[in-house]
């Protein structure tokens, strides 16, 4: 008797332990989704910058009659890669950008690091009035670079632009998100003086990290833009089977 009881304890034990390994293994059930290795998204930028939402005196910080914003530029990359940063100094790539609206030097940090597999994919819009709203569509996401960088000047002005540094488009259990909103704040590169919105202006020196515009004449608090993310694929489902219990024969 206590033999036998030993083999079925040994077997349930067996059985559970089966049971969660396979538990480990299978697919996701909380949206009832098999998760995909890669993902497609509209990335829509929108600009509010405008004369309604950062009004400001005549003068030097009067909104410029030409706002616009300069061609986005960015990449899709792993989660160690940072093209730019609040609080470290600008690349040589991000004071062209800045300052001019330039994308030659920022494409190729951005391809330097595609070479060395940190990247994989350079994004490149064209810029934009503001207010406006521009789309880049069907942007193919691979799973192992879903960070998202981007960013385009604040023009005219000394350095002054806006972005997303770093952006994951996984949500903390690692699946695709449906949808993402950032609103989008200006910030100062630290590489030229000015205080309005000017395109000739000494350099910065010693250059200053990048920091915040936010609330700082001539921007007020409100966003300069929005980006939204939209997921245009969807997963497959997961074909759920009742369960057919057999009675005894």
């Amino acid at each position: 008797m206590l033999q036998r009881a030993f083999v079925l304890s040994l077997v349930l034990v067996c059985l559970l332990a089966a049971g969660l390994s396979a538990h480990e293994k299978r697919p996701n059930r909380a949206n009832n989704t098999i998760p995909s290795p890669t993902a497609r998204y509209d990335i829509v930028f929108e600009a509010l910058w405008s004369q309604a939402t950062h009004p400001h005196p005549n003068g030097a910080g009067a909104f410029p009659g030409d706002a616009h914003w300069s061609p986005l530029v960015g990449a899709l990359h792993k989660s160690g890669l940072e093209l730019w940063q609040v609080g470290t100094l600008a690349s040589a790539g991000m004071e062209q950008m800045a300052e001019t609206g330039g994308t030659t030097l920022f494409n190729q940090e951005i391809d330097a690091a595609i070479a060395i597999t940190t990247a994989n994919t350079r994004l490149n819009g064209p810029g934009l009035l503001s207010p406006a709203v521009i789309t880049l569509t069907d942007v193919l996401v691979d799973g192992n670079y879903p960070y998202l960088t981007l960013v385009s000047m604040v023009a005219p002005s000394p350095d002054w632009f806006a972005g997303v540094s770093g952006l994951s488009l996984k949500d903390d259990q690692g699946q695709w998100q449906e949808q993402i909103v950032v609103d989008l704040y200006p910030y100062d590169a630290g590489t030229e003086e000015g205080s309005g919105y000017s395109l000739t202006n000494p350099d910065t020196l010693p250059h200053l990290v990048i920091y915040s515009l936010t609330g700082v004449s001539p921007f007020s608090s409100q966003p300069v833009a929005r980006l939204t993310l939209i997921r245009r694929d969807r997963p497959p489902k997961l074909l759920m089977l009742p369960l057919i219990s057999r009675g005894s024969q």
